[in-house]
């Protein structure tokens, strides 16, 4: 029987999250740039909770840490997330990252590489960022605060689902991301650079892609995961977008959970 989830608010000083399992393999679980911990809700039911143990974080200004400040870099959520890591008592653990956090394990692999036993980096931004400009870049920022311009994006990266979906994930951010950290997190994806950081890094990577994802599938990957990673696969997943976790949640259990068996003690 699968256990509930406990959640653990942020205290003052450290990030809240809610744990998720009882298992011996321990993952960090970490959410994109639109939504917080509770992208992960509806895959919950069909993770493997006596093998494994997730930790779903909330970065600073998302969900329970909704009420953190900070500088909103790719050093502060990797440094927070190792902090959290320490405050659980984990010594070595897995990492999975969607989107934006795709690049945030590579800075967490680079910063502990032998902690880190293995990492899953779905829809991913990577180490070179996503170098908006011009129009592009306009009308990202234009969705920290134009309603139906995040409905338009939401929309776009999954394939064209429905009106109702981008209004669920419309509601998601505005009650679950603070203001103040949506576009300075949007500069933290665009400004970032650290591939000299992960060049050659051994850790065993998957990433996970969508067949209807407009500008992260795998020939992006190639580019950019596969090239600097010895010891990266990449897998397409088929009839999704950028949001596999609520899109098509038991296959996406499946597939993180096949590879997380693989690297397990």
């Amino acid at each position: 029987m699968n256990s509930l989830p406990s959640s653990q608010p942020a205290p003052s000083t450290g990030l809240g999250y809610t744990k998720y399992g009882n298992g011996p393999e321990c993952v960090l679980v970490m959410h994109d740039w639109l939504g917080d911990h509770t992208n992960y809700s509806a895959v919950m039911p069909y993770l493997d909770t006596a093998a494994f143990t997730y930790t779903f974080v909330d970065l600073r200004g998302y969900g329970k840490s909704i009420h953190l400040t900070g500088s909103y870099t790719i050093d502060e959520i990797a440094d927070d997330c190792l902090r959290l890591v320490d405050q659980l008592g984990w010594q070595r653990f897995h990492l999975l990252g969607h989107s934006m956090t795709g690049m945030a394990t590579q800075r967490i692999a680079a910063n502990a590489p032998s902690r880190v036993k293995s990492a899953i980096a779905v829809c991913p931004v990577s180490a070179a960022g996503n170098r908006l400009e011009g129009e592009a870049l306009s009308f990202f920022a234009s969705t920290c605060n134009n309603d139906e311009a995040l409905r338009r994006l939401v929309k776009f990266v999954t394939g064209g689902l429905s009106d109702t979906w981008a209004d669920v994930k419309l509601r998601q951010n505005r009650e679950r991301v603070a203001p103040g950290c949506r576009r300075a997190y949007l500069d933290m994806l665009t400004r970032t650079h650290f591939v000299e950081d992960v060049r050659g890094l051994e850790t065993p990577f998957l990433v996970l892609v969508g067949d209807k994802d407009p500008g992260l599938g795998k020939d992006a990957m190639q580019q950019t995961f596969l090239a600097w990673h010895p010891n990266t696969q990449v897998l397409t997943i088929p009839n999704c977008g950028h949001y596999p976790m609520q899109e098509c949640p038991p296959y996406f259990a499946k597939m993180i959970e096949s590879f997380l068996h693989t690297h397990a003690d």
